[in-house]
C-alpha cells in the first residue's frame, strides 16, 4: 500500500494520527490519540487552529469550486508566518495525516481541499514596496494589491496579474500568471524574484535564480503545491505603461453578430497585439448567442475607436468607451466578486487564431447550451497571452505556453445540491455532453495545452497538457525537491523514476 493510500485511508475512517490500528468503529483510545495530536498542533502554533463549527471555519474552508464543498477538512491551521507552515507539514508528515495547502482558494480542482489538515495562508497577508520592489505574503490576494498599489509611489508601478479580485497572488504566480496586462508586461511569474519555500522536510529554504535555481525554475509555472509551500514572494515591479487609456465593453446578440465580433477581436489582437487586450465571452442566451468583449486599449479615447472600427461596425452593436486615468482603467477592469458556486472549466491554448469556419462550429455547438434555472454555459476568448509573454523562451520557466495567439476557455455552471452527498457534486449529464462536444470541435485547432491555472479534473494527459515538452525537468525538480511524494495531490505533478 502506498504512503498516499494509507493516509487517505486512515482519514477515511477520522484518525489523525499514525500508528492507530484501522477498524471499523473508532475505539476510546483512537479518540483521545487523535485530540491529543490535534491540541499537539495547536499548541505548536503561532496562528490559530480552527475546529468545524468554530467562528471563521466555513468561511475559510468551503471553495471557490462548490463541486468540492463536501470535502470538509478536520482542521485549519491558520498559519501567521513561514515558521507556522514548516511546524504543520512536519506535523502532518509525522502524523501521516493528509493535508492540502490553501492561499485564495480559487482552484477549480481538488488540489486545495482535503478531509484531513488544511494549511491556510490568508492570515499572512502583508505586502511592502521598496523601491520597485514588492514583498507579498502568500496570503496577500489580487484585491489586496489592487488597494495598495495605487497609493504607492504615485500609483506608478504595477505587478501584472489576473482581474478576480479574491485570486491569490501565490496561486496566481506559481501557475504562471496570465491576466489583461501580460500582453505588454509579461506574466506575473515574469516578475518574479524571490520566493521563501517550506521544503517536504520542514525546512525554510529561499529560492532565486541565483540560489536553488531548479526549484525557481520550478515555481514559475509549475502550478502551486508541488515543490513545497511558497510563504513569501518577491516581485520586480514594471512602470504603468501610459495614461490615459481607454476601455471598451462591446456587446452584440445573436449568431451571426457573435462571430463577426469574434474574428474582428482576433484581428484587432494581431494588429495591436501590445496595445490593445481583452478577452471576449460567447455565452447562451435567449438570442442564441450574447458576445460580450471587455477590452483594455493603452492610448487615449480617439486612436482606440480607431483600432475598433471593425467592432464598431458589427449591426447592433452596444459599446460603452470610456477614456480613464490607469488606475481608473485597472479597477473598471476588475470582476465584481461572485458567490461560490459549481463549475466546470476546460481550456485550450492555440498558437495560430481561429478560423471563422471553427469559430462558426463552435458557435453552433453554444447555441445548443441545455439552458435552465442557475445554468450557465460559455467560450471565452482571452487576449491574455502573446506581445511579451512571447518573448521569453518556452524553456526559461516552467510556463511552456509560450507561443500561444488565443487561450480558449469552456465554461459551464449549475445549481449545487443544499447538501451534496458525495465529496465530488456530478457533472449533470447533458452539460458533460455538451462542454465535451465543444471541446471536440475546438481541439482538433489548438495545441492540445491547457492552462495549469484553470485545472481539469476531466482532463486526459494533463500532465503533457499543463507542461508540454517542460513536464520532464519538471518531474526531476519534483524528484529532488519531494523524494516521498509528501506534496501529492490529483494532478500534481509526477516524480521522474
Amino acid at each position: 500500500m502506498s504512503a498516499l493510500t494509507r493516509r487517505e485511508l486512515l482519514t477515511a475512517v477520522g484518525v489523525a494520527a499514525a500508528g492507530v490500528a484501522v477498524s471499523c468503529a473508532a475505539t476510546r483510545t483512537d479518540s483521545a490519540t487523535a485530540a491529543n495530536a490535534w491540541a499537539d498542533l495547536r499548541n505548536r502554533l503561532r496562528g490559530q487552529l480552527l475546529r468545524p463549527g468554530q467562528p471563521d471555519f466555513a468561511p475559510l474552508t468551503t471553495p471557490r469550486n462548490l463541486r468540492f464543498a463536501a470535502t470538509v477538512p478536520t482542521a485549519l491551521a491558520l498559519c501567521a508566518d513561514a515558521e507556522d507552515v514548516a511546524t504543520a507539514v512536519r506535523w502532518a508528515r509525522n502524523t501521516n495525516t493528509p493535508f492540502a495547502i490553501r492561499g485564495g482558494g480559487h482552484n477549480y480542482a481538488r488540489a486545495s481541499s482535503t478531509d484531513g489538515l488544511l494549511i491556510s495562508t490568508r492570515s499572512m497577508n502583508a505586502a511592502t514596496v521598496d523601491g520597485n520592489s514588492l514583498r507579498v505574503g502568500a496570503g496577500v490576494r489580487n484585491a489586496d494589491l489592487a488597494a495598495l498599489l495605487p497609493r504607492t509611489d504615485g500609483g506608478r508601478l504595477l505587478l501584472p496579474g489576473g482581474n478576480c479580485p479574491g485570486v491569490g497572488v501565490a496561486g496566481l504566480t506559481l501557475g504562471g500568471g496570465i491576466g489583461p496586462n501580460a500582453p505588454w508586461a509579461g506574466l506575473t511569474a515574469d516578475r518574479l524574484r524571490k520566493v521563501t519555500l517550506v521544503t517536504a522536510a520542514g525546512d525554510i529554504v529561499t529560492a532565486s535564480g541565483a540560489e536553488n535555481a531548479d526549484v525557481f525554475w520550478a515555481l514559475r509555472g509549475g502550478a502551486g503545491g508541488n515543490f513545497g509551500v511558497v510563504t513569501d514572494l518577491e516581485f520586480e515591479l514594471v512602470e504603468v505603461p501610459v495614461t490615459p487609456v481607454t476601455t471598451a465593453e462591446i456587446v452584440v446578440a445573436g449568431r451571426d453578430a457573435a462571430l463577426a465580433t469574434a474574428l474582428a477581436f482576433q484581428e484587432l489582437r494581431h494588429q495591436a497585439e501590445r496595445v490593445a487586450t481583452g478577452n471576449l465571452y460567447l455565452g447562451h442566451s435567449q438570442d442564441g448567442v450574447e458576445a460580450v468583449l471587455t477590452a483594455q486599449i493603452l492610448t487615449d479615447e480617439r486612436n482606440a475607436r480607431d483600432l475598433l472600427t471593425r467592432l464598431l461596425a458589427t449591426p447592433g452593436v452596444r459599446a460603452d468607451i470610456t477614456q480613464r486615468s490607469w488606475w481608473d482603467a485597472y479597477g473598471w477592469y476588475v470582476t465584481p466578486p461572485s458567490s461560490a458556486y459549481s463549475f466546470w472549466d476546460r481550456s485550450l491554448y492555440a498558437d495560430d487564431f481561429l478560423s471563422g469556419e471553427v469559430l462558426s462550429a463552435a458557435l453552433d455547438v453554444v447555441e445548443r447550451f441545455p439552458a435552465g434555472a442557475e445554468r450557465y454555459g460559455a467560450m471565452g476568448l482571452y487576449g491574455w497571452v502573446g506581445g511579451a509573454v512571447h518573448d521569453v523562451d518556452a524553456a526559461a520557466t516552467a510556463y511552456v505556453h509560450r507561443r500561444a495567439q488565443v487561450l480558449v476557455e469552456m465554461s459551464a455552471g449549475w445549481p449545487t445540491p443544499p447538501t451534496p452527498g458525495t465529496p465530488v457534486t456530478a457533472i449533470p449529464d447533458d452539460i458533460r455532453g455538451w462542454e465535451e462536444e465543444l471541446w471536440e470541435t475546438l481541439l482538433p485547432h489548438t495545441t492540445g495545452r491547457s492552462y495549469q491555472n484553470f485545472p481539469d479534473p476531466e482532463l486526459p494527459d494533463w500532465a503533457t497538457a499543463y507542461y508540454g515538452d517542460n513536464l520532464g525537468r519538471l518531474r526531476t525538480v519534483k524528484a529532488t525537491w519531494d523524494p516521498d511524494g509528501l506534496f501529492t495531490y490529483p494532478q500534481s505533478v509526477p516524480r521522474a523514476r
